[in-house]
């Protein structure tokens, strides 16, 4: 018997880190787009951050705050997966670091 899964395609914004707004969001300045994105992207997009893999951020944020999170992202390469953007046309997103010229 064969089984199909549906694979659910999750859009895919990177770039760098810029100004940080409160403990979990931050601006991103975007550079790349995945082929096949279902949306738009702008230059730069306002990031809420549901989840993330970058070094120095633990996994719980309820650690965070907004000087942390600037070390972490301002500079930084970062890959988000995007799962909404909300009414306010915040992107909500699990972000992570992405390797030197890598995807």
């Amino acid at each position: 018997m064969l089984i199909h899964f549906k694979q659910i395609m999750v859009d895919i914004i990177w770039g760098n880190g810029n100004a940080v707004f409160s403990s979990n969001s931050f601006v991103l300045n975007v550079t790349h787009r995945k082929d096949g994105n279902k949306s738009e992207y702008k230059d730069q997009e306002k990031i809420l951050i549901k989840s993330a893999d970058i070094p120095g951020l633990s996994n719980g944020s309820d650690h965070w705050d907004e000087e942390l999170l600037k070390n972490s992202v301002i500079g930084a390469f970062l890959k988000c997966e995007i799962e909404s953007r909300g009414d306010d046309d915040v992107l909500i997103a699990k972000v992570s670091h992405s390797g030197v010229g890598g995807y």
